[in-house]
């Protein structure tokens, strides 16, 4: 018994391992699309709507509110509906920018999420 449990707590300490971000990884793997490590590219993925870049940035340890918030302000002003979702349900703040920005350029869909979210004017 005590043989299997330790055998099930390998696989399971196995599994979480196996399916955790590495940074590293994601650093080199955002190196070798030719994209640097730091906040304005990591905003510029999110304002061109590059989902693959921006997770490998979040796996690689870039803070979602980085810049003040800049990627999700160019996510709502360029009416990058999915993305302001995606970055929100990853901790993004809804802030007055990125609201003004929404309402600025017509994307009436993204104010109403991040007013939902909390934005505020």
């Amino acid at each position: 018994m005590k043989r299997f449990a330790l055998l099930m707590a390998t696989f399971l300490l196995a599994s979480l391992l196996a399916t955790a971000a590495d940074p590293v990884q994601a650093r080199k793997d955002l190196k070798a699309m030719g994209v640097e490590y730091n906040e304005q590219e990591f905003a510029k993925a999110a304002g061109n709507d590059d989902m693959t870049a921006v997770k490998l940035f979040l796996d690689a340890g870039m803070d979602v509110n980085s810049g003040s918030g800049a990627a999700i302000g160019l996510a709502a002003g360029r009416g990058k509906t999915k993305m302001v979702e995606f970055l929100l349900s990853k901790g993004a703040k809804p802030t007055s920018s990125a609201l003004q920005y929404a309402h600025t350029r017509g994307h009436a869909d993204i104010e109403k999420i991040l007013r939902d979210a909390g934005a505020k004017d």
